[in-house]
């Protein structure tokens, strides 16, 4: 799939910190808890992130929700050598795993969704986990979506997706010129053709939500990515997917960088993640009435 480089990233990477909790010991790593009742929910960032940069989206789900009750970090490197930073108990609850890929700037999405694989994998092993929700910010919501074509079949099965602000169709202005009643885009990127081609291959139970933002500026974008470009979701899970849902946000704060630390934004995902549902077949358009 056709690799997009963001050209904030190197903003990204001013901002980013270090991963705060020490590397988890291989004695640590034994006799791990069965987790096949629950759900965990997988977080992966955009361009230039790190394990730590979805801590903004996860700390309200701890600390004020408390839908979930405990998140460690798992780093991917470029040869799919994982590093885990803490451990699950018995007593984990909608456990939080935030992903770090350690090559996420030049790596195309393609790489980036198979070293997912490789983690989920071994999440698979150590947890037992059966099923998995996944919130992806930017690319990350291209590796997610990725992923739900490539791995569809494969245990832990995905259930749930929330893409957001992510450049389905890249980010040309040109390419995304319309309104929120589009059937098509003007032009079809390669990564959009990608995604239209294998789209037979998503799951007809998978549930998906799709969140752009505008900062309403005239330029129907986040600052980053074009809406359409967000919205050319549509053209990949509204007539495969079990429930395709999107979400418009306009106003000054639903600037791209912050987009998944937008408290309305978090609002509207824990209730699909958590609240939603999704026991019938729906689709739900963007319209020019905001959230």
């Amino acid at each position: 799939m056709k690799k997009i480089t963001i050209g904030f990233a190197l903003i990204l990477l001013a901002l980013l910190a270090g991963c705060g909790t020490p590397k988890t010991s291989e004695k640590d790593m034994q006799n791990l808890p069965d987790l096949s009742s629950q759900t965990a929910l997988i977080l992966v960032h955009g361009s230039g992130g790190s394990s730590d940069t979805m801590d903004s989206f996860s700390d309200p789900l701890l600390e004020d929700s408390k839908t979930s009750n405990e998140r460690i970090k798992l780093d991917i490197s470029t040869d799919g050598e994982l590093s885990y930073h803490g451990v699950f108990t018995k007593s984990a609850v909608n456990p939080i795993v935030q992903i770090g890929f350690e090559d996420s700037l030049d790596a195309t999405i393609e790489q980036q969704t198979d070293w997912l694989r490789i983690a989920m994998k071994d999440l698979k092993t150590k947890y037992n986990f059966t099923k998995m929700d996944g919130v992806g910010h930017s690319n990350g919501g291209l590796v997610l979506s990725t992923y739900s074509e490539k791995y569809a079949k494969t245990a832990p099965i995905l259930e749930r997706v929330v893409a957001i602000g992510s450049p389905y169709n890249d980010l040309d202005e040109d390419d995304n010129d319309g309104d929120l009643a589009f059937t098509d885009v003007p032009v079809t990127t390669p990564t959009l053709k990608d995604y239209e081609d294998n789209r037979s291959k998503i799951s007809p139970d998978l549930l998906v939500l799709s969140i752009a933002g505008d900062i309403d500026d005239g330029s129907f974008s986040d600052d980053i990515v074009p809406v359409l470009s967000a919205f050319g979701s549509r053209l990949i899970f509204k007539d495969q997917a079990k429930v395709y849902l999107e979400s418009y946000f306009k106003a000054a704060a639903y600037d791209h960088r912050t987009l998944f630390a937008n408290e309305d934004v978090q609002k509207k995902v824990s209730w699909f993640l958590y609240d939603y549902s999704g026991d019938k077949k729906e689709v739900e358009l963007a319209d020019d009435e905001t959230e």
